[in-house]
């Protein structure tokens, strides 16, 4: 059996536990770079759930002829995905 893929949510805490622990003066150095190992692990699988829901973000926000909507109900893309405030 496949080891399931962890949630965007489940690697974004284990990613914060990680920095909190880096962050202590308690790990030895090989417990530090484990850690920082893992860490760097925790950041790709984030980064592949990201892109991956800018992705469909993208196909949803197409309009039937094959453009890109440029604003729906005043929430641009570039807001959603780019941490931008939604425009009022």
């Amino acid at each position: 059996m496949a080891p399931r893929k962890k949630t965007f949510e489940q690697a974004l805490n284990e990613l914060e536990s990680v920095i909190e622990k880096l962050e202590g003066d308690e790990l030895t150095l090989d417990e530090a770079l484990s850690g920082f190992e893992n860490g760097v692990k925790l950041i790709r699988t984030c980064d592949t759930h990201l892109k991956s829901a800018e992705g469909k973000l993208r196909e949803l926000l197409k309009s039937e002829d094959g453009e890109f909507i440029e604003k729906v109900l005043g929430i641009t893309l570039d807001s959603v995905v780019g941490g931008e405030e939604f425009d009022d």
